[in-house]
């Protein structure tokens, strides 16, 4: 499954990885009564019992290379039996896995970042931040499966990790944009053009727009992940930057507005063709 759209002069293409299955709402997003909760969730025809989500990776040529953001779980299905599929969604959009001269992880949790071994004439790009919490000395306590994956999948690749930092432009048109909390080097990436690739900042639509002070599961920091929440959805509003949603029902395309008492996600993009 392929979507192809513009950004800027470049072209685009959204493939799907396949969608998981999460825990209970009201355990995942803490603090809202699970009754708003699932109120926000029936008003979008989406299922209470669980939250069902999309891994959109995207494909974008750039002047410098065609680089591949985030790569999805691989052959593992921790969250159920339907993702690991990039590859396949790589060859309907006729976009071959050698093809790709880069790939960028916003951050490294299993389902942005187990799939990056299929990609072999790639370099890793990735937060300096975000290496250096991956392989602390002693070793991580805490997102015990995130981190073995971590140890299994990336870094026997370490040789081919370059790190970047907040505000750095390292390819050709994007530019790294430093967003903490849902992991300590997680990364958004703002491409010239206007448009922003959140990671899970903001991953979920329409609670993490609903309800932006709630606080996160799976986020190592969940005080700070609210404080850089709020940060970022306020600019995509102010600066009407349009948004692609790792995790928001496919493509995952779209614009940020304020709403009462807190956000919403607008679903809409630039589709050139898809399948």
């Amino acid at each position: 499954m392929f979507h192809r759209f513009r950004i800027g002069d470049m072209t685009a293409t959204v493939v799907s990885d396949g969608p998981l299955t999460l825990g209970p709402p009201h355990k995942v997003f803490r603090g809202p009564p699970a009754e708003a909760i699932a109120d926000a969730l029936t008003a979008t025809g989406q299922a209470t019992d669980a939250l069902h989500v999309a891994q959109n990776c995207l494909v974008v040529d750039t002047p410098a290379g065609r680089a591949l953001f985030d790569t999805g779980l691989g052959d593992e299905k921790p969250y159920g039996p339907d993702s690991g599929k990039l590859l396949a969604s790589l060859a309907e959009a006729g976009i071959a896995p050698e093809s790709i001269d880069a790939v960028v992880l916003t951050h490294a949790h299993s389902d942005h970042c187990w799939g990056t071994p299929a990609f072999r004439n790639a370099r890793i790009i990735m937060a300096e931040a975000e290496l250096a919490y991956w392989t602390a000395d002693p070793p991580l306590e805490t997102h015990r499966p995130s981190l073995e994956g971590f140890r299994r999948h990336i870094l026997p690749l370490r040789d081919r990790i370059e790190t970047v930092r907040d505000g750095q432009a390292f390819l050709s048109g994007v530019q790294a944009w430093a967003t903490p909390g849902h992991t300590p080097g997680h990364l958004a990436f703002l491409f010239e053009g206007g448009w922003c690739l959140t990671g899970d900042a903001a991953w979920h639509d329409p609670l993490s727009y609903a309800f932006p002070e709630a606080q996160a599961a799976y986020d190592t920091d969940r005080a700070q992940g609210v404080h850089t929440r709020l940060r970022v959805l306020d600019r995509l509003a102010a600066d009407r930057l349009r948004v692609i949603g790792y995790h928001h029902p496919w493509p995952g395309l779209g614009r940020v507005e304020r709403g009462a008492g807190g956000f919403r996600f607008v679903a809409g993009g630039e589709e050139l063709r898809g399948g």
